[in-house]
């Protein structure tokens, strides 16, 4: 039994990427739906306690989104979420108000490609010491 060599020639282009492997993986520049804040309670020192709904993006997975925390519109912290079986589209954070009095809570998801959500509805609720 002989072997044969079968030879195919190739397009330049396709030589090309064939040998120089696969092109780079596209970048992603859709952002992730906006999360909305479901829930808001007021604890004893200057403790809020809220709910929101966990966002989806179109590469990232639910468990990898961000998300960040604005107090009276202002960056308060990073919020990675923690994502219960029982209840997957949702999760729970808290946040020390400033002073006591009333807050407004937002906030907005962020992809692992660094793309940011529009804003969250936003809750007003009275901090109290």
């Amino acid at each position: 039994m002989s072997r044969r060599a079968i030879v195919l020639f190739l397009g330049a282009s396709l030589a090309a990427s064939v040998i120089a492997g696969p092109a780079a993986a596209t970048t992603d520049t859709t952002p992730p739906s906006a999360p909305t804040i479901l829930t808001a309670f007021e604890y004893q020192f200057l403790e809020v306690a809220f709910s929101y709904s966990l966002s989806t993006d179109n590469v990232t997975p639910k468990a990898a989104i961000t998300y960040e925390l604005y107090l009276d519109g202002v960056f308060e912290s990073d919020i990675v979420p923690f994502i219960r079986p029982e209840f997957p589209n949702s999760s729970r954070a808290s946040a020390y108000a400033h002073a006591p009095g009333p807050v407004t809570l937002t906030m907005r998801a962020v992809d692992a490609a660094g793309n940011k959500s529009a804003l969250s509805n936003a809750i007003t609720v009275t901090a109290i010491e």
